[in-house]
């Protein structure tokens, strides 16, 4: 089972594709975007105050963060392929990795805040324990999926 070129290549590709002005951009917007939503929704910055929570553990801040620029990278590489009409596969892997992220908290004592607000917040107090291991399923989904968006027959950016 092959997914598809070095790991050298793929570093180049990505390097690329961070170098092209548009796709830069993408990688930017998608930066600010999704780390500032996935910033409050995981208790590192406390809501309606955008105050840094005071006991948001730094590793899990850095897992967040590590999140954020796979889903970044991933969606940068997205787009290419779409400008370029490739259909490298990819996209539910990216849609999954995504999706746990909105699971993680940055918090020790807290669950998503996300999920408070729509009223599940005593029901999925146990997230708080877990998190971790969700942050980590999702930097592994979100580093597949840019695996396969990277394949060796993947054209060069335009």
């Amino acid at each position: 089972w092959k997914t598809g070129g070095s790991s050298l290549k793929k570093l180049q590709k990505l390097h690329a594709i961070f170098s092209s002005p548009k796709y830069g951009v993408v990688f930017l917007a998608t930066t600010i975007v999704f780390g500032a939503i996935i910033a409050v929704t995981s208790d590192i910055i406390i809501f309606p105050s955008l105050q840094l929570n005071p006991i948001a553990q730094p590793l899990q801040i850095g897992i967040i963060s590590i999140i954020v620029f796979l889903l970044a990278a991933n969606t940068s590489v997205l787009v290419q392929n779409f400008d370029l009409r490739k259909d490298t596969g990819g996209k539910t892997t990216t849609l999954f990795g995504t999706a746990a992220a909105f699971f993680t908290t940055a918090c020790p004592v807290c669950q998503p805040i996300w999920l408070v607000w729509i009223g599940a917040g005593s029901a999925t107090a146990f997230l708080s324990d877990v998190s971790i291991l969700i942050g980590i399923a999702s930097i592994a989904m979100l580093l597949f999926s840019l695996n396969i968006l990277l394949k060796e027959d993947f054209c060069e950016v335009k």
